[in-house]
């Protein structure tokens, strides 16, 4: 029942990443919702479902709305993998460990997003992380806290020890 509901929802992020992240951009920033989704099922299930989340919403993601095939599928399956082998080490039920570990990944996967484009020229990529990539972390930061308190509260994704 969990695998299902994981599956039906991570369609339902890749469309509203799709479909409503550019309607509720802020000056040409939209948030990360699939990250934001992998994110919360690896840090809450672990590397396996990680890494298969990551991948098959990268590759969703990649096939509706990339130019650079891959790329995508490739960063969240080793964000997947990264987030899921980090489940053991943190305490889940704190949110603001949480938060900060969502920054962190939603600035590591900006700034390797931005080298694997081939923006290697200094003033290119600084004006790029100032840009787009810090008001992106800021504002996708917003949306987890609340996304995050939504899924939550559907008992099939609540993990049990």
């Amino acid at each position: 029942m969990r695998l299902i509901l994981i599956i039906i929802l991570m369609i339902i992020f890749v469309a509203l990443q799709i479909s409503l992240a550019p309607i509720i951009s802020v000056i040409g920033i939209e948030p990360n919702l699939i990250l934001i989704f992998i994110f919360f099922v690896a840090f809450s299930f672990g590397q396996t479902y990680g890494i298969w989340i990551g991948f098959f919403s990268g590759f969703l993601c990649d096939i509706f709305n990339s130019t650079h095939f891959g790329l995508n599928m490739g960063l969240f399956l080793i964000i997947g993998f990264i987030i899921g082998s980090l489940k053991e080490r943190f305490y889940k039920e704190n949110i603001f460990i949480e938060i900060i570990i969502f920054a962190i990944t939603l600035l590591l996967y900006e700034i390797i997003y931005m080298l694997l484009l081939w923006q290697f020229s200094i003033g290119v990529f600084f004006f790029n992380i100032l840009r787009y990539s810090i008001p992106n972390i800021c504002y996708s930061t917003i949306i987890c806290l609340i996304l995050f308190s939504l899924l939550r509260k559907v008992p099939v994704l609540v993990t049990r020890h």
